[in-house]
């Protein structure tokens, strides 16, 4: 816990002095595909990174971005439960990140190679009691089920993310980008509730469940495609 408040702080600290210091400003829209989950569509002001460079190799970039998140898988469960599939969802996602990179430039080209950290918040998150359903349905065999849970969540989740940006210059200071990030994170989020099931022609049986180690399983791919304004 005191790791990820240290890392979140720093990023967020990071972000506010590095802006004043930046090179270069890059805003872009940014997809996201969960894995094991559902697209996400990005919302304004969509992705915003204030590169800093230190020479002309090595570079440290804060970012930020907002997300609508279709829907996202959890792991923490039994072994006999399959969670390869969304269970939290639709949220929005605000995300910050500070991201160190190796820069290999050229005249108009450049190739950034990058690995980093990521806090994030998660906003309106609901427990997909559909897919839940059908997950605990699949693992025990029950006829029919129905639940009434509850999530018991932290305010903010985090990881690490490695990723390659492709710059191409269009004009003097204009230059368009590629990127694709690879997300390993996770948030804390207990579920907890009681589940009404039958099994075959047996009567309803009322269970109490608690899953107090249940994470979301923030991983995924994101690509991003922008411009950035570099300072002469």
């Amino acid at each position: 816990m005191m790791m990820k408040r240290l890392l979140i702080s720093l990023a967020v600290i990071s972000f506010l002095i590095v802006s004043q210091k930046a090179q270069s400003q890059s805003i872009g829209f940014s997809y996201f595909f969960p894995t094991h989950g559902y697209f996400s569509n990005p919302i304004a002001p969509v992705n915003i990174n204030l590169p800093v460079k230190f020479g002309n190799y090595l570079q440290i970039s804060p970012g930020i971005s907002m997300n609508n998140i279709g829907g996202m898988s959890m792991t923490g469960f039994p072994d006999e439960l399959n969670s390869n599939r969304a269970l939290i969802g639709p949220f929005q996602s605000l995300s910050m990140s500070l991201v160190p990179a190796i820069v290999i430039p050229t005249k108009s080209v450049e190739l950034e190679l990058m690995g980093g950290v990521f806090g994030f918040a998660g906003f309106n998150q609901k427990i997909m009691h559909g897919n839940f359903e059908d997950m605990i349905s699949e693992a025990y065999n029950y006829s029919s089920l129905s639940s009434d849970l509850t999530m018991d969540k932290s305010a903010f989740g985090w990881g690490y993310l490695v990723g390659t940006k492709l710059n191409i210059r269009i004009q003097n200071n204009i230059w368009g980008y590629i990127a694709v990030k690879y997300y390993m994170g996770s948030q804390n989020i207990g579920i907890n509730g009681v589940l009404n099931y039958a099994s075959g022609e047996s009567a309803s049986v009322y269970q109490e469940v608690n899953y107090p180690n249940s994470q979301l399983y923030y991983h995924g791919f994101e690509i991003t495609i922008g411009g950035t304004m570099k300072k002469k």
